[in-house]
């Protein structure tokens, strides 16, 4: 009777580290914050203490344009810091500051949106996720990486995300 209880308890416990040992579970919140994440030519988001915190440390110079429009035309410092285009303030379509980023950054996940299968060794998901810029102007409060709406970038949406398998689950790119 005792070797039958051992029998069972062992095969249980072998089950139960088996199920532990990984599997290739697939969770995008910490594949996408597991290592930085490269953004080509992407929008983020900006508010005003961080437009004007970027003007006073010499990321950007803000040159007024008129209808309430305003450019920060980028120093060398804002490149350094993987800024890709001027900072554009005041747009109606999007609303709020915004600046295109090109490299690889840390993201951290906000909100995690739905998961799809595109095949067996790709999915996509779709995610809130904010940008670590490593400057004073962006700790307190990371820019969000904005998502595309028929077509155009847009505060609303999250990006999608695909996701590779190659031993492990990784960031292959945005889908736009």
């Amino acid at each position: 009777m005792v070797k039958i209880l051992l029998r069972i308890v062992g095969v249980f416990l072998v089950f139960l580290a088996l199920a532990g040992c990984g599997g290739g579970g697939f969770s995008p919140n910490g594949t996408l914050e597991a290592r930085p994440v490269q953004l080509d030519g992407e929008q983020v988001l900006l508010d005003q203490s961080q437009v004007d915190c970027g003007a006073n440390e010499d990321l950007w110079n803000i040159t007024q344009l008129g209808g309430g429009r305003a450019v920060g035309r980028l120093t060398k410092k804002g490149r350094d810091l993987q800024f890709s285009d001027d900072i554009q303030i005041g747009d109606p379509v999007v609303g709020a500051p915004y600046a295109q980023i090109h490299g690889s950054f840390p993201v951290k996940v906000v909100q995690a949106g739905s998961v799809r299968d595109e095949d067996q060794f790709t999915k996509l998901a779709d995610a809130k996720v904010t940008v670590g810029i490593n400057h004073s102007c962006f700790q307190a409060n990371p820019p969000a990486l904005m998502g595309i709406r028929h077509g155009q970038f847009d505060a609303s949406a999250n990006p999608v995300f695909r996701f590779k398998m190659d031993q492990d689950w990784m960031v292959d790119r945005i889908v736009h």
